[in-house]
C-alpha cells in the first residue's frame, strides 16, 4: 500500500457509499419478509431464508477470487461497474413471478455487492494514512449494518405514511439508487490502478499471472484464515438473529408489523455504534482480539437471556439492541486486521476477500439454518445453534 500524507476523507467516505448501497441489497431482503410470504409467491420460513442466502452464495465461494481479479484492475472503474450491475440485477428480481427467477437474480447480484464490499475496502485502506488506518477501516465496516437499518426504517417509514409497498417495489426502489450512484464514483473518484506484487528479497516490482498462487499465499496465512473464521462465526450468529429480526420480534413479543419494522431497524442501527467503538477503542491502544472476544462473549451472555427467559417486551428489546451493538465490535476489529495480516500491501484485496469469503459463508449458514430450525421446533432451537457459535468466536479471539 503506497504510504500517504495525508488521509483522502473524501475518496473514503465515496468508497463507503458505494459500500452503504450493496448492503442496502441485504436490507431489502429482510424488511421484505412478511411480503415475500404473502401474495403471489408466498414462500415458507426456508424459502425466504434462501432468498436471504442467495447474495451470500457467491460470496461464499468466489469472495476471495473475485478479491484476486479486483487487486488487478483500476479501482474507480471496479465500482462503477458493479454499482451498475446491482442496478440490472435488482430490476431484473423485481420482474421475478416465481422463487426460481429471484433466487437467480439474487445470486447475479451477490456478485456485484461482493465486488463493491472487497473493492471499497481496498480503497479504504488504500486512501488512509497508516495513522488513520484501523479507523477508516472501522468505519467501513459500518456499512453493511447502516445500509441494513436504513432500509427498513425507510420502508418501514412509508409503510407507516400510508404508501402501499410490494417487494417489487423495494427491488425498484434499489435499482434506481445503484444506477444513481454509479455516475457520481466514476466522477468523484480519481483513478487508483493496480498495485504491483513484490516478491523475493530484492523486492522488485512484478505482476504475477498465477490466481492460484495468489490465493494460495493468502489462504496459507493463519491470521488471514482466524479473521476468516471470526468473521464467519460473527456471520452466522448475526443474520442468524438480525434476518428474522421482523418475524422474531412479530412472533415472540406480538408487535405489529410496522412496530416490529421500526424496532427491527433501531435494533440493527446499535451495531453500527459498536463498529465505531471498536475503531475508538483501537485509536487507544485496545487490541483487536480483545474487542471481539468481548464481542462474542457479550452474545454468549445475551443469547440465552432472551431466548430462555420470559422477557417484558421493552427488555427483550434493549437485550436485543444490546446484543447486536456489542457484536457490532467484531467486524470493526476484524476490517482493521485485514490490511495488517496481509502477505504485502497489493494483497489487501485478496485479505478482504478471504475475510468476507468467511462472512459470506456464514451468511448463508445462518439464515437458512436458523429458517430451519425455527421452523421445525421454534426460538428456542434457534438458541441452541446461536450459543455453542458465540462462545467458539471468543476462543478464536483467543489466537488473534
Amino acid at each position: 500500500m503506497t504510504p500517504l500524507h495525508k488521509t483522502s476523507w473524501r475518496n473514503i467516505a465515496l468508497a463507503i457509499v458505494a459500500s452503504l448501497v450493496a448492503s442496502f441489497q441485504i436490507g431489502k431482503a429482510i424488511i421484505a419478509l412478511p411480503l415475500l410470504q404473502a401474495a403471489p409467491l408466498h414462500l415458507s420460513l426456508t424459502q425466504t431464508g434462501m432468498v436471504i442466502s442467495a447474495l451470500a452464495i457467491v460470496g461464499a465461494f468466489f469472495a476471495m477470487p473475485l478479491g484476486v481479479l479486483i487487486a488487478r484492475l483500476d479501482a474507480r472503474k471496479v465500482l462503477t461497474v458493479g454499482l451498475l450491475v446491482v442496478a440490472a440485477s435488482s430490476f431484473a428480481g423485481s420482474q421475478a413471478d416465481h422463487i426460481v427467477g429471484l433466487l437467480v437474480s439474487r445470486v447475479l447480484e451477490g456478485v456485484a455487492v461482493v465486488v463493491l464490499l472487497v473493492c471499497a475496502s481496498s480503497v479504504v485502506g488504500r486512501q488512509a494514512h497508516a495513522a488513520d488506518r484501523d479507523l477508516a477501516m472501522a468505519l467501513s465496516s459500518t456499512a453493511v449494518p447502516s445500509g441494513i437499518a436504513l432500509v427498513i426504517c425507510a420502508t418501514t417509514l412509508a409503510a407507516a405514511l400510508g404508501f402501499e409497498l410490494t417487494w417489487s417495489c423495494i427491488w425498484m426502489v434499489n435499482a434506481v439508487l445503484a444506477l444513481a450512484y454509479a455516475p457520481v464514483v466514476w466522477l468523484g473518484l480519481p483513478r487508483m490502478p493496480p498495485l504491483s506484487l513484490h516478491i523475493g528479497s530484492s523486492g522488485e516490482r512484478v505482476q504475477t499471472s498465477s490466481i492460484w498462487g495468489v490465493i494460495g499465499r493468502v489462504a496459507t496465512t493463519r491470521k488471514a484464515q482466524l479473521i476468516a473464521i471470526g468473521f464467519g462465526l460473527y456471520a452466522i450468529v448475526y443474520f442468524a438473529f438480525s434476518g428474522f429480526l421482523p418475524l422474531l420480534l412479530r412472533d415472540l413479543l406480538a408487535l405489529t408489523p410496522i412496530q416490529a419494522g421500526f424496532a427491527s431497524g433501531a435494533i440493527v442501527a446499535t451495531n453500527v455504534l459498536g463498529n465505531l467503538g471498536a475503531g475508538a477503542l483501537m485509536r487507544r491502544g485496545v487490541a483487536p482480539r480483545h474487542i471481539v472476544a468481548g464481542s462474542f462473549g457479550a452474545a454468549a451472555v445475551c443469547i440465552p437471556v432472551l431466548f430462555w427467559l420470559s422477557l417484558p417486551p421493552v427488555l427483550a428489546a434493549f437485550v436485543s439492541a444490546g446484543m447486536i451493538g456489542c457484536m457490532g465490535a467484531t467486524p470493526g476489529a476484524l476490517s482493521a486486521l485485514a490490511p495488517r495480516v496481509a502477505p504485502e500491501p497489493a494483497l489487501v484485496a485478496p485479505t478482504i476477500g478471504l475475510m468476507l469469503q468467511g462472512s459470506y459463508l456464514g451468511q448463508v449458514i445462518g439464515p437458512m439454518s436458523a429458517g430451519g430450525l425455527a421452523q421445525l421446533g421454534g426460538w428456542t432451537l434457534v438458541a441452541c445453534m446461536l450459543l455453542p457459535l458465540a462462545l467458539a468466536g471468543v476462543l478464536v479471539a483467543r489466537k488473534l
